[in-house]
């Protein structure tokens, strides 16, 4: 569902802000939406292969919806980190207790920390990467779906080029 606000400086949507995301795990991280872990569901995470980390991210569009909303809180026992996303002060840093993040889409489009998240798991203990393993087995299948359908329609394209 693509919600929008009203800002000072345009309209936001969880979209904006999941495409950002995506932007923002460039560089050989792989992007998840709307993640799900059991009976959790996430807006997003990012799970950085380099590190052994997941990255979660909660969007918030509202201020309402950040209030009355308090089960990203519950999100450390699959995440490494957990950061709130939301349009430029929307929520104020004070907000957040540590250890988690909060993350802005400033106005210009880029996302910006305004608190950086604290590492809840230790990445090398064996229980975090259990956690890690079992995370990377559910996505995987979804993952490959997607190449393949990205494998798909690059085919379709360089077809099109070529006529």
């Amino acid at each position: 569902m693509d919600k929008q606000i009203k800002t000072p400086f345009a309209m936001i949507s969880v979209l904006d802000i999941h495409k950002e995301l995506r932007y923002f795990a460039r560089g050989g991280n792989v992007y998840i939406p709307e993640f799900t872990f059991g009976t959790k569901r996430i807006d997003a995470v990012i799970v950085d292969t380099k590190h052994r980390w997941i990255r979660g991210f909660e969007i918030k569009i509202s201020k309402a919806d950040f209030d009355r909303d308090m089960k990203w809180t519950q999100y450390s026992r699959f995440c490494s980190s957990v950061s709130i996303v939301c349009p430029e002060g929307l929520i104020d840093p004070s907000e957040i207790e540590k250890p988690f993040g909060l993350l802005w889409l400033m106005k210009e489009g880029f996302l910006q920390w305004k608190k950086r998240p604290k590492n809840i798991q230790k990445r090398n203990s064996l229980s975090w990467l259990w956690t890690y393993v079992e995370v990377l087995e559910f996505e995987l299948p979804r993952l490959n779906a997607e190449a393949q359908d990205l494998k798909i329609r690059n085919k379709y394209l360089e077809e099109s080029n070529e006529q």
